[in-house]
């Protein structure tokens, strides 16, 4: 066990896989992929991507223990190991695709599923911190893979009294900056993130942030209102109208207008914000409030762009992912915007829309083995550079141990 990591660091050329549930809880984004050098010479190949969907009872449970009225503890401790066990499933899966064994793949970085994240620092017992929490343990996923597995990439932030997030911008610059144009990443999952990269910028230059929604408040209210997880291509918001009065409501929201470095979830844009918001919107059609709240999401994007970003920096491109560059209402929305801004899909390095934020985490492990500082202090507010993630150890087995059912 103790060569492992010297082992796994002299290797010119590496086999990872990036793991990822995210805000929307669509399911594990598992990513296979080949990995050289490190920071601004790192190189990536992609193998194979797939997204392996979340049993609709495990995402409820997530949910509930997400909310504060709703949480318990004790399960919030099981669904720590459960989803350790659904990760180290999708792992073995996307091996048995590719017929590979865990013998030939050298490390594993899994985000895990956020729970709950406090980015605001507010005393308490006397200690003045901000915090988050990730759960479906690294070190479940290690012992029942076999494979070194790199996780928790948030807290070494937090602990420098920063955000712990967003963790994208690190990718972005170290893909996508140009020496050429500036350009601004948006990646649209359940919240809205955005990074700016200026023109020849330095690692320190980089402005990044969470805009507010992005598919979040739109997934809550489908489901409420049609039964359904996602609005496909924005077809149900494609029927509606924006209505003004639901609209001002949501233009009163206090987060969208902070002053960056700032980040947020479902503790803000969840059932709390959205039960408020029905309120207002009593006799609304439903369509009229898909169609709203799929603006307000564009609205909120322009908004931070226009007020925070583009005195110091006009950008020539927006690149999109995550799964709102779907929604063609939504794109419509940006469009009208940001006018005059070249506005694509990313398609990059063998990076699309889908995989994006799971190659972050398989490259942010690679950082970490290699002993490299990924947190952005311009971008999260930390006090000082931070290696993010903790290793952990797993020992090899013939075969992946099988979860027993209740």
């Amino acid at each position: 066990m103790k060569g492992i990591l010297s082992n796994i660091s002299k290797k010119k050329t590496k086999t990872a896989i990036g793991l990822i549930s995210g805000t929307s809880i669509d399911g594990i984004d598992t990513v296979l992929l080949q990995i050289s050098g490190s920071e601004k010479s790192t190189k990536i190949k992609i193998i194979d991507f797939i997204t392996f969907p979340i049993n609709g009872k495990i995402k409820s449970a997530i949910l509930k223990n997400s909310d504060n009225h709703s949480a318990r503890i004790e399960e919030i401790c099981r669904l720590n190991v459960i989803l350790g066990e659904i990760f180290a499933e999708a792992v073995s899966k996307i091996l048995k695709k590719n017929k590979l064994t865990s013998e030939q793949v050298d490390f594993i970085g899994s985000h895990g599923q956020t729970i709950h994240h406090l980015s605001d620092a507010k005393n308490y017992l006397g200690h003045t911190v901000k915090s988050t929490m990730q759960i479906g343990d690294p070190s479940v996923i290690a012992n029942i893979t076999g494979i070194t597995t790199i996780g928790d990439f948030r807290i070494a932030d937090c602990a420098l009294s920063g955000d712990g997030a967003p963790l994208v911008p690190y990718l972005d610059y170290i893909l996508f900056s140009s020496k050429k144009i500036s350009r601004a990443l948006l990646n649209i999952g359940g919240i809205s993130n955005i990074t700016v990269l200026p023109k020849n910028c330095s690692k320190d230059e980089v402005i990044a942030f969470d805009t507010g929604p992005g598919n979040m408040l739109i997934d809550g209210l489908m489901k409420k209102l049609y039964d359904k997880e996602f609005d496909k291509d924005g077809l149900i918001a494609g029927k509606g109208r924006v209505n003004e009065k639901l609209f001002n409501w949501l233009k009163n929201d206090s987060y969208y207008r902070l002053k960056p470095p700032k980040s947020t979830g479902r503790e803000h844009y969840g059932k709390d914000f959205q039960k408020r918001m029905l309120l207002t919107a009593r006799n609304i059609p439903k369509t009229d409030i898909i169609k709203t709240v799929t603006e307000f999401t564009a609205f909120s994007i322009w908004y931070n762009y226009n007020k925070f970003i583009k005195l110091k920096t006009r950008i020539k491109e927006l690149i999109i992912s995550g799964g709102g560059y779907r929604n063609r209402v939504l794109l419509k929305s940006l469009s009208s915007y940001f006018k005059g801004i070249s506005i694509k899909g990313i398609n990059s390095h063998g990076i699309n829309s889908d995989n994006k934020e799971a190659v972050l985490f398989a490259v942010l492990a690679n950082e970490c083995l290699s002993g490299n500082p990924a947190n952005m202090k311009s971008v999260t507010g930390a006090k000082g550079d931070a290696v993010l993630g903790k290793i952990c150890l797993g020992q090899l087995r013939l075969s992946f141990p099988r979860r027993r059912e209740s």
